[in-house]
């Protein structure tokens, strides 16, 4: 079924090949995707990056592959962990409309589906190599941090 507008949310700590698999994914069941970019109001060693360092990743990959295009927007959506009622107003007000969530984030997905939103869920691409917290630490331990970061992303 093709959806008109879709969501993925993700922290994207950093962009890595997993994350553009999603969205390829993703992209193949709607006209367009919403980004919203997680966590954007923390920054500690699990959310080193910056929204706007992590929107410029997303951006240039997905440019990269000639996917921009089919990207409604890219939005920060802020953390708010004791209140799930008030994290899906702020989601709705900065997304508007979508019509079916994409991702494995199941805190995300149960929010979402506990009020009537359609959520459907692709397998891990290679998680044993693209996952945020391996990444980050293989970052921290080199002395070219940019050059492990580069080679992760798509």
């Amino acid at each position: 079924m093709l959806y008109k507008i879709g969501l993925i949310i993700g922290r994207f700590q950093p962009f890595h090949k997993g994350h553009l698999y999603l969205i390829k994914q993703a992209l193949k069941h709607v006209e367009s995707l919403i980004i919203g970019v997680g966590s954007s109001n923390v920054i500690n060693e699990k959310n080193p990056f910056s929204f706007e360092e992590r929107k410029k990743y997303i951006e240039f990959s997905l440019n990269k592959h000639k996917l921009l295009s089919r990207i409604k927007k890219i939005v920060p959506i802020d953390d708010y962990p004791d209140d799930d009622d008030y994290w899906l107003k702020q989601l709705k007000k900065k997304t508007r409309a979508f019509d079916v969530v994409f991702g494995n984030n199941e805190w995300v997905n149960g929010i979402l589906e506990s009020r009537g939103a359609k959520v459907v869920r692709f397998p891990f691409y290679m998680r044993h190599i693209y996952e945020g917290v391996k990444i980050r630490e293989e970052m921290k331990k080199s002395k070219s941090p940019e050059e492990i970061l580069n080679k992760h992303l798509p």
